[in-house]
């Protein structure tokens, strides 16, 4: 809990009973009928587990005037620490008689509800009711500004960072598993074939996507910076990891910071409990998977030219060209024999391929200065190599914009 309050001597003064109303009128300024309006409202935020409120009046039996302020902090805070790892509480001290009221935020609170904006809502809305002695319309105004401010701020920071526990170097082991040996799925109105994964008992999904970019496989790996798991029951557990560059801002939240794994709206879960197990299953199943163990990369194969993906029609065609294309050291090598060299750019997963004068393979059509670039997805578990034609240029980065994409298999020696 915050405080303005310096150290003072208490009195020796009734201590407050802890009791588990929410509206506790010692003074008795509030009749039955408004104490059930005023719970009402503080149960419905309990309730939601936005926060927890407690609104207590006391008089001289409690403490004096000179010391209301640290008896507040010192006897009543207590009564509404929050919810476990939230501290979410607030207790409104209201005393007629001292002509005192004071609001104690917890730490959770605080970071939506500074000190600043808690005096504004004091002098706003509770003081000019109760200059006129009209402590419940007072109470009731100022309640409301609470609940209104403390509720627009949480939906720009319902979330909490999970880092410590889900590691970012986690996230990405599993978004890059996903992309590898995963299937595209539709699982949300908002995204369209999104990359995914079935886990023993939980599926694990990827986005936000791009029309058609996982099926195409014209995409970055930091384009998925959302990842979402659903378990056996359906219940998602959604979470948010992005580098300094982030595509669009769909999912990213106010104060966010780069380089950190959070946990959209936990609500009263807590992550070492509902979702450290469903990582380990993760991590454990993603070490024995024999496929994403495998050491090996898309340059150590020779592959076959097997279809085209026409993404006009979301339809394969078999190629019967017996085009092959095979790497060692920085040559490339089509239909056995030396054609070109080759180099690749992992951040951005792009092949780029540059024939000797004369050469032009069947399949590649679309030439940028002097090299034929294609991005490339190497799925291990169908151990399939996926390349994408770019066709151009958009600022530093290259697109597709025309071509189809190439599915080669690895070519049986």
């Amino acid at each position: 809990m915050s405080t303005l309050v310096v150290g003072q001597t208490n009195p020796n003064k009734n201590q407050f009973v802890v009791k588990k109303e929410r509206v506790i009128d010692y003074e008795r300024i509030f009749s039955d009928k408004e104490i059930q309006q005023l719970d009402s409202i503080v149960n419905d935020l309990w309730q939601k587990g936005i926060a927890e409120i407690a609104i207590i009046t006391i008089d001289e039996r409690h403490t004096d005037k000179d010391h209301f302020d640290q008896y507040v902090f010192n006897n009543l805070t207590g009564y509404v620490p929050g919810e476990y790892g939230k501290n979410n509480g607030i207790v409104i001290a209201i005393s007629k008689q001292f002509r005192l009221m004071r609001i104690e935020n917890g730490y959770g609170i605080e970071k939506i509800m500074s000190d600043e904006a808690t005096k504004k809502i004091i002098e706003k809305y509770f003081i000019p009711k109760f200059k006129d002695d009209n402590y419940f319309e007072g109470t009731r105004s100022g309640l409301d500004a609470i609940v209104s401010h403390v509720e627009k701020k949480v939906q720009q920071y319902n979330y909490t960072d999970a880092s410590s526990i889900f590691l970012p170097s986690l996230f990405q082991k599993i978004r890059t598993f996903v992309l590898e040996n995963g299937t595209p799925q539709t699982f949300r109105n908002l995204d369209n074939d999104n990359p995914s994964y079935n886990f023993t008992s939980l599926d694990v999904f990827l986005g936000p996507a791009r029309k058609q970019a996982f099926i195409l496989k014209d995409f970055l790996e930091t384009d998925y910076y959302e990842m979402t798991i659903r378990k056996s029951d359906g219940k998602d557990y959604q979470f948010i990891y992005f580098g300094e560059h982030v595509p669009e801002q769909t999912f990213i939240k106010k104060n966010m910071h780069a380089y950190r794994v959070y946990w959209l709206d936990p609500g009263d879960q807590l992550i070492s409990q509902d979702v450290w197990p469903l990582l380990y299953q993760m991590e454990d199943e993603m070490t024995q998977h024999s496929a994403s163990s495998n050491p090996k990369k898309f340059t150590d194969y020779s592959w076959k030219l097997k279809q085209e993906f026409y993404p006009m029609e979301r339809k394969y065609k078999n190629i019967d060209r017996n085009d092959t294309i095979a790497f060692f050291q920085d040559h490339v090598f089509i239909k056995g024999e030396k054609k070109g060299v080759f180099d690749i750019n992992e951040n951005k997963r792009v092949l780029s391929i540059k024939m000797d004068d004369g050469q032009h393979p069947s399949f590649a059509i679309f030439k940028m200065e002097d090299r034929y670039y294609y991005r490339y997805h190497f799925n291990k578990t169908e151990q399939k190599l996926y390349l994408v034609p770019l066709d151009e240029k958009e600022g530093n980065d290259l697109i597709s914009v025309e071509g189809c994409t190439l599915v080669f298999e690895i070519l049986e020696q």
